[in-house]
């Protein structure tokens, strides 16, 4: 945690002590709904009531939100919510009509600002955020003395920040501010970057946004746009950020894109509710009609028998894309979420394909505008529910969690001392058995150090195969020379503990 701000961990550590570490996910959870009730209210402020509940809907249905809502971290749920409390502060500020309730306003957004950059640093695109749109809102007014005063102030803002968080280690002996901006200058690299993972991880991102936060923005209208210009700059300067200044290639990109739910939510809410203003019945009926059969047909494919593709290498699933084989299941994991799921990256592209048709309909035939919406939302809806349905039970192509908790019985016998497990699978559960004796990620770059590992070791594996590991690879073909003392399945995802006490990890060609 000491390349972080120390409200980082603090969170966690102090949630540890009020509901106990088998409960740490109320953490986020909460945050979540903190972030729905400021969502809310921003909105209603903004865009109306009816843009508020509809902003509130897609962010609780959204599988974005609701992973986000049960990551142990921060990205997803907790910078989210000071994110909006920063906005609704600043919203009272616009408006307020006395110095009094200025004050007290700016006074709100100085410190919502600085406990999120008390939790991450990149807290400061909600800085710049709320600047550029002030900026933005204030520019026929726009002076040179003002602008003098203006950078005068911020400056002297930034400059007190800056200091004020770089003291936090007088306070905290885990912050280190040197040790941060190390950490986060790190990221500024242009040279060697991997454009590959970062598509992929951007890709990722939208699949887990669905249709229903993208498709409908065809049909924005300057005025729905306006209503949420904060959320638009928010999402620009997220994308510099994420996209061009730092390099997340080897990070959990898809995790610190989470940031864009919120946002998109406040969009996409005041689009659907200025859209839907004067719907009718019969529009309503004929949108779920066309949708619940686009919704039939989502479900129906995600039957239709897809094979399991290993994770590496990430080429093979572009051949196979491009090569038209779509009935291919795509493993989704990342972060300190819950363990990973299989979706089918047919279900997925019909989804998009389905809302995009309804939504290109409604805009070129004006008079089935609104039932065309309508099908988008219903599409949506049953997408984001298969998606959650995976999740949290697996109920189509298995659960990662079920096998786990079946090998974890076996582990817990006293013959079986230490373990080392595949991509941290169980390692909560193994710390508390007292049994945990590493981890490792089946990544052909991380070949040459795990030989050295599993040389060392003569303990248990235990291997959660999600995401599946390549026949082909060193990983695989040294479980292959191990024994098999116990497995288990559930779908397409199996479970193994291996005991390779006669296994030369250096015989593995």
């Amino acid at each position: 945690m000491s390349a972080h701000p120390p409200l980082y961990e603090l969170i966690f550590r102090w949630s540890g002590y009020l509901v106990d570490a088998d409960y740490v996910r109320i953490v986020p959870l909460t945050f979540g709904l903190i972030s729905a009730v400021l969502l809310y209210l921003v909105v209603r402020r903004r865009a109306g009531v009816r843009a508020a509940y509809a902003a509130i809907a897609l962010y609780t249905v959204c599988a974005y939100g609701v992973y986000a809502s049960v990551m142990v971290d921060v990205d997803g749920a907790i910078l989210p919510a000071f994110f909006l409390a920063a906005v609704y502060a600043y919203d009272r500020f616009r408006s307020a009509e006395s110095s009094r309730a200025s004050f007290a306003w700016g006074f709100g957004i100085a410190v919502a600002v600085f406990l999120g950059f008390l939790v991450k640093l990149s807290f400061v695109l909600v800085l710049g955020a709320l600047i550029l749109d002030y900026v933005i809102e204030v520019r026929h007014r726009l002076t040179r003395a003002l602008i003098i005063r203006s950078l005068t102030v911020a400056a002297m803002c930034a400059l007190a920040a800056f200091v004020i968080v770089a003291s936090m280690q007088l306070l905290f002996s885990i912050f280190n501010f040197g040790e941060i901006m190390a950490h986060a200058l790190s990221y500024v690299r242009f040279e060697g970057r991997g454009y590959l993972q970062i598509l992929v991880q951007g890709t990722k991102a939208m699949f887990y946004l669905s249709p229903l936060l993208l498709v409908p923005l065809l049909f924005a209208s300057k005025e729905s746009l306006a209503k949420n210009r904060i959320f638009a700059v928010y999402l620009g300067l997220g994308a510099l950020f994420y996209f061009v200044i730092f390099d997340f290639s080897q990070a959990a990109l898809d995790k610190y894109l989470m940031f864009i739910v919120v946002p998109l939510a406040a969009i996409v809410g005041t689009v659907i509710a200025d859209s839907m203003r004067d719907i009718s019945s019969r529009q309503v009926v004929s949108g779920v009609l066309f949708g619940g059969i686009g919704a039939l047909v989502l479900l129906a494919v995600n039957f239709l028998s897809p094979s399991v593709m290993p994770l590496y290498p990430k080429t093979a699933w572009l051949s196979a894309i491009l090569s038209g084989n779509w009935n291919i299941l795509l493993p989704f994991t990342g972060g300190n979420g819950p363990l990973g799921f299989y979706l089918s990256f047919l279900f997925i592209t019909a989804g998009f394909i389905l809302s995009a048709v309804f939504a290109v309909y409604g805009k070129y035939i004006p008079r089935a505008r609104t039932a065309a919406l309508v099908a988008v939302i219903t599409v949506g809806v049953a997408y984001n529910c298969i998606w959650v349905n995976e999740l949290f039970f697996g109920r189509i192509n298995g659960s990662a969690p079920a096998v786990l908790q079946s090998a974890l019985s076996y582990v817990a016998r006293d013959e079986v001392k230490r373990v080392i497990t595949h991509a941290d699978a169980g390692s909560y559960e193994l710390s508390g058995m007292g049994k945990r004796a590493g981890r490792f990620y089946a990544v052909p770059g991380y070949e040459e150090a795990h030989r050295e590992l599993f040389a060392a070791f003569d303990g248990h594996y235990l291997v959660v195969d999600m995401p599946h590991i390549n026949e082909g690879s060193f990983y695989s073909k040294f479980f292959s020379t191990c024994e098999t003392v116990f497995s288990t399945s559930s779908g397409v995802i199996a479970a193994h503990v291996y005991y390779c006490p006669d296994s030369d990890p250096y015989a593995i060609p």
